[in-house]
């Protein structure tokens, strides 16, 4: 479970272990000199629920200080967004424009541990900072729409791009494979992202057990580390298919990934728009996805892969199955994919229709500091998920 703003390991390590005033000198039997009354002062304990708002405004406020101290901004985009200070300490800054990125949906949350009312409530405020929005896909522009009531009219959709140039192949698959240690024959499927719960790779180890008397050489091969790696092994090995799930563990370059498959799959519970999926398409890879947030934005079903409910493993091993049986099929639909990146989920639009709002907002805003140039400052994670 998260713990609340402000609230974090930092925080925890301010607060004495026990409760009270006193110096080492006077401890003793009752710690008090000839002559002297000591009285201990103990320190009242701090409700939860106080405590995550005394933290969230405590660092909005030392953001805000750190802003100010910055050149005159006339434009502030932050990454983080959710419940997060940044917009707020932007607004305490006096920033005249403040736009935020939704990287990620409240679908995300499998657990619950966002739904309390502290949480929510920071939320909602955070989010109403925001002068505009950009969600990187349309099942996350309505999700954040929904959840903190932020006016649709803030909120666009950009969807995420990639370099066509970048992702694309180098290598054949053969040669793919050696570099990676993987057996030449039989077929690949790949997934790529974070080993937790949401990501849904428990699943794709499930379709394999059962595609394994239809597909003796089939292999799933796993790009990416996180805390439940431990599991998947265990369980790829209590279903026999110890030798035929490979875990590469953290790829710097997951080029040589996408190269070596034949087909990727992504099995998530929850995703607002995945690089990885772009990549592996931009890759030629036929792909196979579940029915969550922004994947059926990027994946036509029957043209560029399959789309299937998520945790439905027998749905997943029915998607692969001609996929894994038909070499002209896994090319036909790679090539689709392929194409339909260079449409519609180019970097170089992502960024220009990023300008634009831009351009939107300072237009539309009062500039910082007099007659000078526009300043525009960025804060935030680099990046987005795969």
């Amino acid at each position: 479970m998260d713990p609340a703003p402000g609230t974090g390991p930092a925080d925890a390590q301010k607060q004495p272990e026990k409760g009270g005033v006193g110096s080492p000198a006077l401890d003793g039997a009752d710690g008090a000199p000839a002559g002297h009354r000591l009285i201990r002062a103990c320190k009242r304990a701090v409700p939860p629920l106080a405590k995550a708002w005394m933290g969230f405004a405590r660092e909005a406020r030392r953001a805000a200080r750190r802003i100010r101290e910055a050149e005159p901004v006339d434009l502030f985009h932050t990454q983080n967004t959710g419940c997060e200070e940044m917009p707020v300490a932007a607004r305490l800054a006096r920033i005249p424009s403040v736009l935020g990125t939704f990287h990620v949906d409240s679908t995300c949350d499998l657990e619950g541990a966002r739904s309390g009312f502290t949480y929510r409530a920071l939320e909602w405020i955070s989010n109403r900072c925001l002068h505009r929005a950009i969600a990187v896909s349309e099942a996350t522009r309505r999700d954040w729409i929904a959840r903190t009531g932020i006016p649709e009219h803030r909120v666009v959709t950009i969807h995420n791009g990639i370099d066509p140039e970048r992702f694309c192949r180098k290598t054949s698959a053969g040669e793919a494979r050696r570099r990676l240690g993987l057996p030449e024959d039989g077929q690949a499927v790949a997934g790529v992202g974070r080993l937790n719960a949401a990501k849904g790779f428990a699943y794709l180890i499930e379709a394999l057990a059962l595609l394994r008397q239809e597909f003796p050489k089939a292999n799933v091969v796993l790009a990416g580390s996180g805390p439940l790696r431990e599991k998947l092994e265990s369980r790829a090995a209590a279903l026999g298919l110890a030798d035929r799930v490979v875990f590469l563990g953290q790829c710097a370059d997951v080029d040589p990934v996408f190269d070596a498959a034949d087909v990727f799959v992504l099995p998530s519970l929850s995703e607002a728009l995945g690089f990885a999926l772009l990549e592996a398409m931009a890759h030629e890879l036929p792909a196979v996805g579940t029915r969550v947030g922004g994947v059926p934005e990027v994946l036509v079903p029957e043209e560029t892969g399959f789309l299937v409910p998520p945790r439905d493993a027998a749905a997943l091993a029915a998607a692969l199955r001609p996929l894994l049986s038909s070499a002209e099929l896994r090319s036909r639909m790679g090539q689709a994919g392929h194409q339909r990146v260079l449409q519609h989920f180019r970097e170089d639009e992502m960024v220009r229709k990023t300008i634009d709002i831009y351009r939107q907002m300072l237009h539309n805003s009062r500039p910082c500091g007099g007659d000078r140039p526009r300043s525009i400052h960025g804060v935030g994670r680099s990046g987005g998920c795969r």
